[in-house]
C-alpha cells in the first residue's frame, strides 16, 4: 500500500498546513503523510480524511502489488534488472552517506 496524499491534496490546490487544519491531525502525522507516500494513515485517520473531504479510501491510498515498490515522485530511481539476485545484491553493496540516514525535525514553539 501507499498514500497517494500528495497528489490529491495537489489536484485540489490543498496545502499540507490547510490539510492539517481541515482533518484535525497533528503537524507530524500531516506532514509525515504528505512526505512519504510509504507513511500510511491509521485506520482513525483515515476516517477523519474520508469524513473531512467526504471521499472513499481509494482516492488517498492505492495498493501496490506484493514485490512491487510505489513509485518514487522523482526521477532519481535507479533502474531494476530483470534478475532478481542481481537486484538483492545490488541492494546489499548500496551504502547511504551519513546524513541521509540522520533527520533533524525542528522543535515546535512552546
Amino acid at each position: 500500500m501507499k498514500n497517494k496524499i500528495k497528489q490529491f491534496l495537489g489536484e485540489r490546490g490543498i496545502t499540507a498546513y490547510q490539510f492539517r487544519k481541515d482533518v484535525g491531525i497533528a503537524q507530524r502525522t500531516a506532514y509525515d503523510l504528505y512526505n512519504n507516500p510509504e507513511q500510511l494513515p491509521s485506520s482513525t485517520v483515515l476516517s477523519k480524511i474520508c469524513d473531512t473531504y467526504e471521499i472513499q479510501p481509494g482516492e488517498v491510498l492505492e495498493w501496490v502489488p506484493k514485490g512491487k515498490k510505489p513509485e518514487k515522485e522523482d526521477s532519481t530511481q535507479t533502474p531494476q534488472s530483470e534478475n532478481p539476485q542481481a537486484n538483492q545484491s545490488a541492494i546489499k553493496n548500496q551504502v547511504q552517506p551519513s546524513s541521509q540516514l540522520q533527520r533533524t525535525l525542528p522543535k515546535e514553539a512552546a
